[in-house]
Formats: structure tokens, sequence, C-alpha cells
């Protein structure tokens, strides 16, 4: 009796032990929700992309966050976006085009417009960021 009992109870143990060990928490560092409007030239970006890099140089380390912009809105909560993490950040913005129906490839308004920051989220909501991009020739 001993011995089945030892044996059927092995498993579980092992399976409560993997479970303690690996966590069910968050993994990584805390990301915060960032949303804001984008504009360029003086009106709403029609499309792009908008990244929070971690600043190495200023002893930041850690995940990229990202969203899509429509519309001159972005939202790090949005499906397939990440949160940003706090501290020194640099943000990297792409700017595209209204989509047209039929074009395979457009080209961008411009790449890579680059700002710094310092994310510091209050804990009460998503933190606002907005940015106005000046006019720039096409690349």
């Amino acid at each position: 009796m001993r011995i089945r009992l030892t044996r059927n109870l092995l498993p579980l143990a092992l399976a409560s032990g993997v479970v303690a060990i690996c966590g069910c928490g968050q993994a990584g560092p805390a990301r915060f929700e960032v949303t804001g409007t984008i504009t360029y030239d003086g009106k709403p970006l029609p499309r792009g992309t908008i990244r929070f890099e971690t600043d190495a140089t200023k002893g930041n380390h850690g995940p990229v966050g990202i969203a899509a912009i429509e519309d001159g809105r972005y939202s790090t909560a949005e499906e397939g976006a990440r949160g940003a993490l706090q501290g020194p950040l640099i943000v990297w913005i792409t700017g595209l085009p209204a989509a047209k129906a039929n074009a395979e490839f457009q080209q961008p308004l411009f790449t890579d417009y680059r700002a710094e920051i310092e994310l510091a989220p209050s804990g009460r909501g998503p933190t606002r960021l907005d940015f106005s991009v000046p006019a720039q020739p096409r690349p």
C-alpha cells in the first residue's frame, strides 16, 4: 500500500514543483500602456508604426514596445501591440500614406523619425504621449 501511494503522488509532486519553479505570473519587466496621437505636417498621420526602445546609453534595457498607427491614433493595448517599459526610451515612428485598394507597395511618407522621452507611468490608466512630426521630404 505504501509503495502504491508514493508512486501515485510522485507525478503530482513533480508537476507542482515545475509550476512553482516556472511561476504563473508575468514574465519579464513590467510593460505599460501608452496611447496618443501622431500628426505629420499638422495633419493626423494616416498609417504607420511606433516603437518604444529602451535607451541603453542611459542604462535602460529591455524589450521593445510597439503599436500600429491608424488615422493619427495609436495604443499599445490594441491586439498585436506591446506595452512600453518605463524609463529613458527612444521612440521611432514610421509614417505611411492612406491605403489604396490597388496599390501593391506605397512609398513611406517618412521612416525612423526619432524622439527621446522619459516614460514615468502614473499607474492610473494609460500614459498619453502625442507626437508631431514635421514635414520632411520623401525618402
